[in-house]
Order: C-alpha cells, then sequence, then structure tokens
C-alpha cells in the first residue's frame, strides 16, 4: 500500500527535534535526548548521560541530564561518589 501525495506532505510538516544549544537537527546519525529536568532536547554532545542524583531509589533508572541541570541539581556521575 502507497501513501498518498496529501499523507507525505502531513508527515513533511512535521517538524524535526532540535539540539537546545548548537541547533542541530535530529537525523538518524544525529540522535537527541531530553533533559530529565528541564525537557529540552540535546544531541548527545551537550548532555550527560549515566547520571545519578542524592535520594534517588536504587532500583531508579540512570537519567540523561543536561549541563546546568547537572550542576543545578547536584547530579554526579555513576561511579563517582
Amino acid at each position: 500500500m502507497q501513501m498518498t501525495q496529501t499523507q507525505k506532505d502531513t508527515l513533511k510538516a512535521i517538524p524535526r527535534s532540535r539540539c537546545s544549544v548548537c541547533d542541530s537537527g535530529r537525523s538518524y546519525t544525529n540522535p537527541m535526548a531530553k533533559c530529565f529536568e528541564c525537557l529540552k532536547k540535546f544531541c548527545y554532545d551537550h548532555i550527560n548521560g549515566g547520571q545519578l542524583k542524592k535520594g534517588m531509589a536504587e532500583n531508579e533508572p540512570i537519567r540523561d541530564v543536561c549541563f546546568s541541570c547537572t550542576e543545578t541539581h547536584e547530579y554526579y556521575t555513576l561511579g563517582t561518589k
């Protein structure tokens, strides 16, 4: 089953997510991650992965947090504390 032209136009009209720092667009070679605290999207060059925070439960998953929220909310990297 092929898509109609109106369906293709609808999909083209959906905006691609962009990094909040460098404004690069999302693609299969440049994925985006959402900051757990501020909920903005960042490319993997501008986000810290594997962050923990004091008071998190032991079975809670690690978080992706941007650099500014890492300092503001006192996150630390897995294995440093």
